[in-house]
């Protein structure tokens, strides 16, 4: 039982983080729409404000979305139907594009092919690829996105109940009709999971547009909220009414989502993965891995190749190869403070929301009143707004009841803390769940209060969760731009000087950039692998 003080200062904390940013905005265009009407007229009236960006938008995202999905679908059934050797490390690598930034790929996918690239210089031949516009932006999201449609298709295969295949195959029917007939419907609330949550991903992304789509006109809906909050004359309210009509797509694609993962109670799952016999992987699924791997990662590894490169256009020759762009950068006073700001906050965001979010999740998992139910729903708000959103609202919020931290690197922290915390919440829920209540029980008996209970018993337990949370959120602090773009008024994250870098056509600095900035969050990665690996060592004798 948690304590009434405890619980109330808790949920408070939730409340107060939260709500203000989506509150403020929701009352702002309230307030708008009845004072300055003509304002929200104006956001329907005129097609380059709302219309256009909208259907452009429903277009690029729809359409990547269905690519996702039919890639995450034929890459989830090779990879559970068939055998290979390394398939974790497969698994690994072929969902490893979601961690990197969308906007390092359209950056990457931009030096492949335009004029005097990477594809013109190595080749000799014009590029036959135009880098920006719709096509670009849906292969992008594509690429990006696909990981999102694979998991969950894989999710629903492996928890497949074997025996239906199996005496489908005793019967005789063809293993094609078993697969249309019988898996496929069986896993379709997956794969329509799989199209919705990439499209939700899509229409909140902000990097990857304003890289293909601002150079040449084609505006979505996140590149138009910020073309009204940094583009003169400065427009808030119509940029807080674009972000509320954003934020109800989201909402609404996150509801859909819910409901359908609801129908899956009809699914036949028993939770007795592996038993079906794998074939052995063929030539086909390998050939398909080894293309999608090349397409995912050749935009990722021109980034890292244009950092190296002294000026990008020239031929590629040895003398044109060096580490000018990273010495360049390193010796930048700019670059450096952005580093420092990066680093800090995004230590500090992952610390607090993975302890936070364990305090949170303790309370939703062990406390079933009312008030917990609506803590889980109000931490878990966040997780359905786009962080270009949550950026606006926050500067609207900083202006009425803390303005104090208006342009410092605090309002930075608190962004990245209301946008990750769903995140590292949700992980140490699915944890504490796991956990035997008898063990908390035992401690209380014998006299030992909460806290004293939790730390010496509970978090060793839990120690693999909470570093798992922490690497989650430090790395997505690391390369988060759609509220850093909006917040970096006076102070700058790294990613930010890497996309004005880029905006400015410093290419080969923003190349090394963020070369270093996917460095660190690759070597994090591994680092916190290992950590994980010892606790999990260290603790299993007791656990």
């Amino acid at each position: 039982m948690i304590p009434a003080t405890t619980k109330a200062i808790l949920i408070t904390l939730i409340f107060f983080l939260v709500l203000p940013p989506i509150a403020f905005i929701v009352w702002d265009v309230a307030y708008l729409s009845v004072t300055e009407s003509y304002k929200i007229e104006s956001l329907f009236s005129k097609p380059y404000y709302l219309k256009i960006p909208l259907m452009n938008s429903i277009f690029v995202c729809g359409i990547s979305a269905a690519l996702s999905t039919l890639l995450g679908l034929a890459l989830a059934w090779i990879l559970a139907r068939r055998s290979y050797r390394r398939e974790e490390l497969l698994l690994s690598l072929l969902t490893g594009p979601y961690i990197m930034p969308s906007f390092a790929m359209a950056i990457g996918w931009v030096l492949i092919w335009t004029k005097n690239g990477f594809f013109e210089k190595l080749f000799g031949m014009q590029s036959p690829i135009y880098p920006y516009g719709p096509f670009s932006l849906i292969v992008i999201f594509a690429l990006h996105n696909y990981p999102l449609a694979l998991l969950s298709i894989y999710t629903g295969l492996k928890n497949l109940n074997p025996e239906l295949e199996e005496a489908a195959k005793i019967h005789g029917i063809p293993s094609r009709s078993v697969a249309t007939k019988i898996v496929l419907p069986l896993i379709r609330p997956h794969i329509l999971s799989g199209f919705i949550l990439s499209f939700a991903y899509s229409i909140s992304e902000f990097g990857a547009p304003a890289v293909l789509g601002i150079p040449v006109g084609y505006p979505v809906l996140t590149t138009m909220i910020y073309s009204f909050m940094t583009v003169a004359p400065i427009e808030y309210e119509l940029a807080e009414a674009l972000s509320l009509i954003l934020s109800a797509i989201g909402i609404s694609l996150l509801a859909i989502n819910y409901l359908v993962l609801k129908g899956k109670k009809y699914v036949a799952i028993s939770g007795k993965a592996g038993r079906l016999e794998k074939k052995k992987g063929g030539k086909i699924g390998i050939l398909l891995i080894s293309i999608l791997l090349l397409l995912v990662y050749l935009p990722i590894g021109s980034v890292a190749f244009g950092s190296f490169i002294k000026t990008i256009g020239l031929p590629i020759t040895l003398e044109n190869i060096g580490l000018y762009h990273f010495q360049r950068v390193l010796s930048m006073g700019r670059v450096l403070n952005a580093l420092s700001v990066t680093f800090l906050v995004s230590v500090l965001a992952a610390t607090f929301a993975s302890l936070f979010g364990f305090l949170v999740a303790y309370m939703i998992v062990r406390e079933k009143g009312i008030s917990s139910k609506i803590a889980d729903y109000v931490i878990f708000l966040p997780f359905s707004i786009p962080g270009l959103v949550i950026g606006v609202g926050l500067i609207v919020a900083s202006g009425k009841i803390y303005p104090l931290i208006y342009g410092t690197w605090v309002m930075l922290l608190i962004a990245f803390i209301i946008r990750f915390l769903p995140y590292a919440t949700r992980t140490l829920e699915s944890n504490i769940m796991q956990l035997d209540e008898s063990l908390e029980e035992a401690s209380r008996i014998h006299g030992v209060s909460l806290f004293k209970t939790l730390r010496g018993i509970v978090l060793p337990i839990l120690m693999r969760g909470l570093l798992s949370s922490w690497v989650f959120v430090f790395n997505s602090s690391v390369k988060e731009l759609s509220a850093s773009a909006i917040l970096s008024v006076q102070v700058e994250t790294a990613i930010v000087v890497a996309f004005m870098m880029f905006s400015e056509g410093f290419f080969g600095d923003g190349a090394a950039l963020t070369t270093i900035l996917i460095a660190i969050t690759l070597f994090t990665t591994w680092l916190f692998s290992r950590l994980t690996k010892a606790v999990a060592t260290g603790i299993s004798p007791t656990a």
